[in-house]
């Protein structure tokens, strides 16, 4: 059996041209979008940073001490989130609609 590839081989040799083989082309170079997004990202860090009304209130005494008051805007809490009284045994599963069709 080894006989036989052997001849198989020398044949080819002989008969088939092997193509030459060829180096893989260099890498393209990296496109602008590698170098601009990390740029575009900062930018509008800072736009948003600076771009921010702290809404700061600066008053001054007369024993020279500053004073700094902020406000804020919206109420911050969480009553409108426990607002819902369900419990678990109220509670009914979505597809509840689906087996309602079949007892009916």
């Amino acid at each position: 059996m080894k006989e036989f590839f052997n001849q198989m081989r020398a044949t080819d040799l002989k008969e088939k041209e092997i193509p030459p083989f060829e180096l893989p082309q260099k890498k393209q170079k990296p496109s602008m979008v590698r170098y601009l997004l990390p740029l575009a990202t900062v930018a509008a860090m800072l736009l948003l940073f600076f771009g921010i009304d702290w809404n700061k209130e600066v008053v001054e005494t007369e024993d020279n001490t500053l004073v700094i008051t902020m406000t804020i805007e919206a109420p911050m809490s969480t009553d409108g989130f426990m607002a819902d009284e369900s419990s678990m045994t109220q509670w009914k599963s979505p597809s509840d609609i689906l087996i309602q069709e079949f007892e009916d």
